[in-house]
């Protein structure tokens, strides 16, 4: 995909700049009429061109989504003499360094946002792409059962947003070209504890963080003292 944000550009700057050129040798030879209109054209076909390269580079943030993929890697470490304070290490595919971050709370949440296509579109390649939003450390008891209160978090947006947000557009305008359900987002949390471990994926439906082995049995002695995986209690 990110080869044809390119390509599309290129060709709509070459037609403005030659219809630019073909405008003003008509108006140097005096003809008016004939130079204005291939000047405008030839401004249409840049601005065309500008917004189409802004679309793209925008849209490089967002990566393919087919059945389901791995987003993402997440480890936690107990930060010393802090309680309930983590050191994050996200790992996320195609990115040589990992982003380390610190949350606090007792559990974490992440959240992405989805551009579907419609079949057509998927037809001619263009699967749906999802970018990963946002980091949060939070506590679990935040809210009270007995009125609405405010609630406090921490954390950090994953992504930048270069050039015209396309997912703004989209909203807006992307029945006209081909998109829907521009507005689908999908969030995941889990418990944060020392040395747990998680790989979150995302589906066409929903992102979806799954404790490693190791960290799924920490999760259940945290739960049940004493708990030993495989013990049967004879009688």
């Amino acid at each position: 995909m990110s080869l044809i944000w390119w390509i599309l550009p290129a060709i709509s700057g070459v037609i403005g700049l030659m219809l630019l050129f073909a405008g003003f040798g008509k108006l140097a030879s005096l003809k008016p009429v004939s130079g204005g209109g291939r000047l405008i054209f030839g401004v249409g076909f840049l601005g065309l061109t500008g917004i189409v390269a802004l679309s793209g580079l925008n849209l490089q943030t967002y990566k393919r989504l087919t059945l389901e993929r791995d987003a993402a890697h997440i480890r936690f470490d107990a930060v010393v003499d802090q309680p309930n304070t983590y050191q994050a290490t996200l790992t996320v595919p195609q990115e040589v360094e990992p982003r380390v971050y610190t949350l606090t709370g007792d559990e974490f949440s992440m959240g992405a946002q989805v551009i579907k296509f419609k079949p057509l579109a998927n037809m001619l390649g263009y699967d749906s792409v999802y970018r990963l939003e946002y980091l949060e450390g939070r506590n679990s008891n935040r809210y009270s059962t007995e009125a609405v209160t405010k609630a406090e978090s921490n954390g950090i947006r994953l992504y930048a947003n270069p050039g015209l947000d396309v997912r703004k557009f989209a909203a807006e305008q992307g029945a006209r070209f081909g998109l829907e359900d521009a507005q689908y987002g999908s969030a995941t949390y889990m418990p944060m504890g020392d040395g747990y471990e998680f790989d979150v994926n995302i589906t066409q439906d929903a992102l979806v963080a799954r404790p490693t082995e190791a960290t799924r049995l920490l999760m259940q002695r945290a739960a049940y003292p004493g708990y030993q995986p495989g013990a049967e209690t004879k009688p």
